[in-house]
């Protein structure tokens, strides 16, 4: 998950949550997280709920959207073909609010599954004595992978690594993921004689395509990619990089 925050100067009049907010990188607490790392949209439901909870001390007010693969993306840019009833909600300290994510219908392919990604902003409560005062206050954005499967998709999801074929060119080796699914690569290495060599790379290979990879200069026999699951676990899987 990627998180972001913004600061602005509160003012006394009313500023909408989107208006005037420069988002940066940065490491900062959120009270309000959602269950699970990643959403699995299967094509046949109607819809999907999504749990979210406040762990904090404050309420808190969470707005939320999707977009195609924006990190920029506000709620006026949305793009993806989702609905998120409500958009806008607030969340008690120990509760837990549950909101409804409804596919709105798109020229998709059928063959493979397809990448969005929602966002939601967490809105601190500001205390009654700081009304009206000049004040500093964080917002934090989230973002999560949504995966739409269609009707039919082939094969496993959780085994998609059993689908990649790797082939060795030199100092390149190239990444064939043969799957419908996209693999979420968090690490990659070579081994050899029990010494690992870590690969640069990290992310995802989409679904029914190529990528290489730069091999480490003293290089290794075989190839380990780690990879995150649906349920945010890790299942690995080792190739042979001999010719």
């Amino acid at each position: 998950m990627q998180r972001f925050y913004a600061a602005y100067i509160s003012m006394s009049k009313y500023i909408s949550l989107t208006a005037l907010l420069f988002f940066i990188v940065g490491n900062v607490c959120a009270s309000v997280t959602m269950v699970g790392t990643r959403i699995i949209y299967p094509a046949d439901i109607k819809e999907k709920g999504l749990a979210f909870t406040n762990t904090g001390n404050e309420p808190v007010l969470v707005q939320v959207w999707a977009d195609k693969n924006n990190p920029q993306s506000t709620p006026e840019t949305a793009d993806a073909p989702f609905l998120l009833m409500p958009s806008i909600f607030r969340i008690n300290p120990a509760t837990e609010h549950t909101l409804r994510l409804k596919f709105t219908g798109a020229q998709l392919p059928q063959d493979r599954e397809s990448l969005f990604w929602l966002n939601f902003l967490q809105y601190p409560a500001k205390k009654t004595s700081e009304r009206g005062q000049n004040s500093l206050t964080m917002l934090i954005k989230s973002r999560l992978k949504i995966f739409y499967r269609p009707d039919g998709i082939t094969g496993d999801a959780n085994h998609s690594l059993d689908n990649v074929k790797v082939t060795l060119h030199g100092q390149t080796v190239e990444v064939n993921n043969t799957s419908a699914y996209h693999i979420s690569v968090i690490s990659a290495f070579t081994e050899e004689r029990e010494t690992k060599h870590p690969i640069k790379f990290k992310g995802m290979i989409a679904p029914r395509s190529i990528t290489q990879w730069t091999l480490p200069t003293r290089g290794g026999d075989k190839l380990t990619i780690n990879a995150i699951n649906d349920y945010g676990g890790v299942f690995s899987k080792s190739y042979s990089l001999v010719k």
